[in-house]
């Protein structure tokens, strides 16, 4: 049995949204007529102190509210409700046309991202912590930590029903006015994991660990854990038990204890790029509900995916037969940011010819 996660697109251009309208007041300017005209000209008028209290205190809030750092608290909660609306062409308008993120993705491919993963997921809320806001003139650094979650729009007739989808980042927004307006320049995404979950597997706990960023042609380890005891996951498979085994409650209990469970998967790399490239691996059964493989970065100059594929499969004994349903699948993925190696190329009848001029 081979499992891919083809179509699952990553949230990352979903997640790293960011931008901020500046508001400008109205200036309203006194107007005199000529020598022959009646003169109109702006009269003080006293107040009492309770009222021009009152009057400074608006005066300072409005000041307040004009404030990048405000700014950029306000734009988030009204950003992810763009997001969460499907409003593509605001959030479009919101970034530089010369905007690049640390994949080499431009405003273009982005949002083909975007609109491709509007139409596999749905009612995705977002939930945004700004970590730090750097304003230097007209250039602005915003990091934010993001999570997510949604439902697959299709369902799996296998796991009778759709897939929840979970993301959780953190990335860095670089802004800078443009005409006036702020715009997103650029982005980068530090670190970033997906999960989508089908059927038993949404009870079941699971963690991938792989190093955030490695140097090209390295080697480096991803494992994968499955927490299949967690009460969840073991009511879950009470229901789907007793479906079939209302008879015979021994039977019932052997089948939904841990040890009755069998899981496999497998661990492969993808490198970031559109349209998806898709890496393939045999399956292989999880020991002790874990699973791990040796994978090397890419030499392409391309971040990568470190990406499990899991499957949740369960016996049912009947009085003639014994059969295994797969009840349950999990895709995780796991952002590995890939930097380059610069080799440096030393001439070496250079430096020896340098050496002798300096004598």
């Amino acid at each position: 049995m081979k499992i891919t996660n083809k179509n699952l697109v990553s949230l990352i251009g979903i997640m790293t949204f960011l931008i901020f309208n500046v508001n400008i007041a109205n200036a309203i300017t006194p107007v005199s007529a000529d020598a022959d005209k009646i003169k109109i000209e702006s009269a003080e008028t006293q107040l009492p102190d309770k009222e021009m209290s009152i009057i400074k205190k608006v005066s300072l809030k409005n000041k307040l509210k004009r404030t990048p750092e405000v700014q950029i608290k306000n734009f988030i909660k009204k950003y992810n409700k763009y997001s969460e609306s499907n409003k593509l062409e605001k959030l479009k308008n919101m970034y530089s046309d010369s905007y690049v993120n640390n994949d080499g993705f431009d405003k273009d491919t982005l949002f083909k991202l975007i609109e491709e993963a509007a139409d596999l997921y749905k009612d995705i809320k977002y939930t945004s912590t700004i970590e730090s806001i750097k304003v230097d003139g007209i250039n602005a650094v915003v990091k934010v930590h993001e999570t997510a979650q949604g439902e697959t729009l299709k369902t799996v007739e296998r796991f009778n029903g759709t897939g929840i989808i979970l993301s959780d980042l953190n990335y860095t927004n670089y802004l800078r006015k443009e005409d006036g307006k702020w715009k997103i320049l650029a982005s980068t995404i530090d670190t970033e994991k997906v999960t989508l979950k089908y059927g038993e597997a949404k009870d079941v706990r699971f963690e991938i660990s792989a190093p955030e960023c490695i140097a090209e042609g390295k080697e480096y380890e991803v494992s994968v854990k499955a927490d299949i005891n967690a009460p969840s996951a073991v009511e879950q498979a009470k229901k789907i038990n007793k479906k079939t085994q209302n008879d015979d409650e021994e039977i019932l209990l052997e089948t939904v204890s841990p040890d009755g469970v069998f899981m496999f998967g497998s661990i492969t790399n993808e490198k970031i790029t559109y349209p998806q490239d898709h890496g393939e691996d045999v399956l292989r059964g999880l020991k002790s509900n874990e699973l791990t493989r040796i994978l090397s970065s890419n030499k392409d100059k391309c971040n990568e995916y470190a990406t499990a594929s899991l499957g949740i499969t369960r016996a049912h004994v009947e009085p003639s037969a014994v059969t295994i349903d797969m009840t349950g699948m999990a895709i995780l993925m796991t952002r590995v940011n890939v930097f380059p190696i610069k080799k440096v190329v030393i001439n070496e009848k250079e430096i020896k010819n340098g050496a002798k001029s300096k004598k």
